[in-house]
Order: structure tokens, then C-alpha cells, then sequence
């Protein structure tokens, strides 16, 4: 009885052992390989560099057009496209406004490489309006722009800034 028992343990244990081991190798899933990525390295972003350029954007007060505001901005917005090595095309013209108003409105375009035939295409509008129509608080009156023109700028302006150090 005794050998019988012992003869169920070493079984017992042997099963676990058994039960308990690593699977083989081969019904293990490969693991997936990073593939190699050619070229430079994608530059880091910086959050307080476009951050700044919000600020700066702010600081010229609410751009609405026709504004000394918009005219300054615009002309520090081209300085800093060109100081980035952009080629910089302004669009001139005069739109009517909602209440008959004539307003100069200007569009700028910044380039790196135009004749490259992969290209890359950004927007953001840098104007403000002339009230803040959803504020309650402040529905009559032109606003700073931050969130509205001044960060989809900020964000362009610090792509153009690693556009400087490591043209596309």
C-alpha cells in the first residue's frame, strides 16, 4: 500500500511538473519586429515654444481687420515665416462685412521647397472678430483670440521653426 502511494505521488508530481512548464517554442506567437524607418529623425514638439507664439499673437490685442492689431501681427507673422527660411506670398484684397463695412483682409502663405512634388498643406487663420458673439459675458466686444486663431497659428509657427532646423 505504501509503494502504491508513493507510486501516486511521484506521478501526481510529474503530471504537475509537467502541466507546469513552458509550451515549446514553437506554439509560442513571434514576437512582431519594428520595422526600420529611413530618413531624419520626426523633430519633438514643443508645447511652449507654440505656446509663445500665442502669446505674442495676443499681445498685439484683438486682430480684427482693418485693426492696427491685425496689421502689426500680420507684419511680425511674415518677418518670422522669412526668418524661418519660408518663401512668403501675401494676398491683399477687401471683403464687405456683414453690415456693408469694407475690410482689408490678407492672406499669407509661407513655402519650403514648392517645386517638391510631395508636399505638405497647413491652415489656421490668424484674425479675430470684431465681438465675441458666444461670451456672454463680453458679446460685444472684439476678443483676444487665443483659442480662436491664435493656437492654430502658435502650432504652424513652431512647424515652420523646425522647418528652420531641418528643412522638409
Amino acid at each position: 500500500m505504501k509503494a502504491d502511494l508513493t507510486t501516486t505521488y511521484l506521478w501526481t508530481a510529474m503530471l504537475l511538473l509537467a502541466a507546469c512548464s513552458p509550451a515549446s517554442e514553437e506554439r509560442l506567437p513571434e514576437q512582431p519586429t519594428t520595422p526600420e524607418v529611413s530618413g531624419p529623425p520626426t523633430p519633438l514638439f514643443d508645447p511652449d515654444s507654440a505656446y509663445a507664439f500665442v502669446e505674442r499673437q495676443v499681445a498685439f490685442g484683438p486682430r480684427v481687420p482693418g485693426s492696427e492689431a491685425h496689421q502689426a501681427c500680420g507684419d511680425w507673422l511674415v518677418a518670422k515665416l522669412k526668418a524661418y527660411g519660408a518663401t512668403v506670398i501675401e494676398q491683399e484684397g477687401t471683403v464687405k462685412a456683414f453690415n456693408g463695412q469694407q475690410l482689408p483682409v490678407r492672406n499669407i502663405i509661407a513655402s519650403w521647397k514648392p517645386e517638391a512634388e510631395d508636399r505638405l498643406l497647413l491652415f489656421a487663420h490668424w484674425d479675430t472678430r470684431p465681438f465675441a458673439d458666444k461670451d456672454e459675458d463680453r458679446k460685444n466686444e472684439p476678443i483676444d483670440g487665443a483659442n480662436d486663431g491664435g493656437s492654430g497659428v502658435g502650432v504652424w509657427l513652431e512647424v515652420a521653426r523646425h522647418f528652420a532646423e531641418a528643412p522638409p
